[in-house]
C-alpha cells in the first residue's frame, strides 16, 4: 500500500468514526431525554437528572475515547517499532553487502569506484584506486580524481546513456586513455541504487594497456609484411603471365605456369584483404560516394570471380535499374567477397542468386546459394577475421577467413547492417541493407568530386 492509498484509508476511518461517534451520541441523548420525559414529570427534578445524565455521559465518552485511543496509539506504536526494526534490517543487510563488496572490490586490480549521477561527487573508490591516484579523494569530483587538466564533465562520460525512464538501464563498455598515467582501460559502466535508494554509477575500468600495444605490434606487422609481399608476388603474377603468353610453350609447363598464376593471385587477394582491413579501421573518412547501379557492380564482380566453376549458375534478380549509394571500390569488394565465398561454399557447383529489394529509405541485397550451409552456433562467428567454417576439408575451400571480416566493416562503415541466415545441407543467404541517399547528411562546404559523408 502506497502512501496515497495510506492517506485515504486514514481520511475514510476518521470520517466513519465521527459519523458514527455522532449518530450513537444523538441517539443516547434523543432517547435518554424522552424516556426521562416520560418517566418524570417534575420539571425541577427532571432538570437535575439530565444535568446528572449529561456528565455521566461525558465521563463515560471520555473514559472510552481514553481507551479506545490508548489502543490505536499502542497498536501504531507497536507498528512503528516493527517498521523501525525493518528499516534497520534492511540497512543493516545493505551495509553488509556493501562490505561484502567493498571487500571484494579491494581485492581486484582494478580501478573501481561510485560516482553520483548529477555532481559527478565521488562517494567510493577501492585500494587499487586509491594506490594510483592517491588517498584524498573524499569531496572530490571524479574527473578532478581521475583526469588531468579537466576541470568539467567529461565529454564521453556515460552518465546519459545508464538511465532510462528512471530506471537502471543496460551497461555501457567503452575504451578510453588515462590523462595520468596513459594507461588504456576498458571500462564497464552501470547504474546502480546507492544505499540512499538513489541511483549512482558504478564504473570497473581494467587497464588493457599491454593488449592495445600487442594490437599495435599486430597491425604493424601485418601491415609491413603485407607491404613487403605485394613486390614479390606482382613480380611473380607478372612472370607467369608473360610466360603464359609464349603459345610455344608445352602444355604441361603451361599448367604449371597456370597454377603458379593463379596461386599468386589469390596472395596478392589476401594481400589486399590485409591492408584493406588496416586501411578502413585506421580511416573512417568516407569519400567518393556516389550512386551506383547494382547490376553493373554485380556484372564486374562476376566478370573477375576466379571461385566459379562450371557448374555455378550465377545471375541477378530483381529491378536492373536499381542503385544503391556508396564507394564503388568497396562496394564492388564486398559483392566479390559474398560471391567468391558462395562458390567455394558450393563445392558440388548449383544456382547463386543475388536478389536486390528497394524500398523508400533503404535498399536490401541478398546473396543466395545453395551449398554445404552454416552451422547455427557459427554464424556468430564468420565475421570474425581469420574464422573458418569447418567444412571437414577446409584445403577444397581455400582462403583464411577475411573476406566476410573485410564485408562487415565496410557496409558498417556505409551505415548499413549486414546479417546472415543459413541451413546446414540447404544452403545460407547473406542479407545486406543500405542507407539510400536520402538517409545520408552532406555537410557543408564539401565538393562534387570527392565528398565526405556522414552516416
Amino acid at each position: 500500500m502506497n502512501i496515497q492509498q495510506r492517506k485515504r484509508l486514514h481520511r475514510h476511518t476518521l470520517i466513519r468514526t465521527v459519523v458514527f461517534y455522532a449518530l450513537v451520541a444523538s441517539l443516547w441523548i434523543f432517547l435518554s431525554d424522552a424516556i426521562l420525559a416520560w418517566l418524570i414529570i417534575d420539571p425541577q427534578l427532571l432538570t437535575r437528572i439530565q444535568t446528572i445524565k449529561g456528565w455521566l455521559f461525558v465521563i463515560v465518552t471520555a473514559t472510552l475515547l481514553f481507551f479506545y485511543l490508548s489502543h490505536c496509539l499502542q497498536a501504531l506504536l507497536v507498528r512503528e517499532e516493527a517498521l523501525e526494526a525493518e528499516q534497520a534490517k534492511a540497512q543493516q543487510d545493505i551495509l553488509t553487502r556493501f562490505q561484502q563488496l567493498r571487500t571484494l572490490f579491494d581485492s581486484m586490480n582494478a580501478i573501481i569506484y561510485v560516482a553520483d549521477f548529477s555532481t559527478h561527487e565521488l562517494l567510493y573508490v577501492n585500494r587499487f584506486t586509491k594506490e594510483l591516484f592517491g588517498q584524498n579523494w573524499q569531496g572530490r569530483k571524479c574527473y578532478h580524481y581521475l583526469q588531468e587538466g579537466i576541470e568539467q564533465p567529461c565529454d564521453f562520460c556515460t552518465n546519459s546513456q545508464l538511465v532510462k525512464d528512471g530506471e537502471p538501464g543496460p551497461s555501457v563498455t567503452w575504451e578510453f586513455r588515462n590523462t595520468i598515467n596513459q594507461h588504456w582501460y576498458e571500462c564497464f559502466d552501470k547504474a546502480i541504487p546507492w544505499t540512499n535508494g538513489e541511483l549512482v554509477r558504478l564504473e570497473i575500468a581494467l587497464d588493457v594497456t599491454e593488449r592495445k600495444e600487442l594490437e599495435k605490434i599486430k597491425d604493424d606487422l601485418l601491415s609491413t609484411v603485407s607491404h613487403e609481399m605485394r613486390t614479390p608476388l606482382t613480380a611473380i603474377s607478372g612472370f607467369a603471365e608473360l610466360l603464359l603468353d609464349n603459345k610455344g610453350m608445352p602444355q604441361e609447363f603451361q599448367n604449371h605456369l597456370q597454377i603458379i598464376f593463379n596461386e599468386t593471385e589469390k596472395m596478392a587477394d589476401l594481400v589486399n584483404d590485409f591492408l584493406e582491413i588496416r586501411r578502413l579501421k585506421t580511416d573512417r573518412t568516407r569519400v567518393d560516394y556516389t550512386l551506383l547501379k547494382v547490376e553493373d557492380l554485380f556484372n564486374l564482380c562476376l566478370k573477375n570471380c576466379r571461385d566459379r566453376k562450371e557448374g555455378h549458375e550465377i545471375r541477378f534478380d530483381g529491378d536492373t535499374e536499381a542503385k544503391v549509394f556508396g564507394n564503388h571500390r568497396e562496394l564492388t569488394q564486398v559483392i566479390s567477397h559474398l560471391i567468391s565465398n558462395a562458390c567455394r561454399y558450393s563445392p558440388a557447383g548449383g544456382t547463386i542468386e543475388l536478389k536486390v529489394k528497394t524500398k523508400p529509405n533503404e535498399t536490401q541485397l541478398c546473396i543466395m546459394d545453395h551449398g554445404v550451409g552454416i552451422p547455427a552456433h557459427e554464424l556468430d562467428n564468420i565475421f570474425e577475421p581469420f574464422h573458418r567454417l569447418d567444412t571437414g576439408d577446409n584445403r577444397s575451400t581455400g582462403g583464411v577467413g577475411m573476406g566476410l571480416s573485410l564485408v562487415k566493416e565496410i557496409v558498417g562503415l556505409h551505415g548499413g547492417r549486414l546479417r546472415v541466415e543459413s541451413t546446414p545441407g540447404e544452403g545460407s543467404r547473406f542479407y545486406i541493407t543500405l542507407p539510400n541517399l536520402t538517409g545520408l547528411s552532406q555537410p557543408q562546404g564539401s565538393d562534387t568530386k570527392a565528398q565526405h559523408w556522414r552516416l
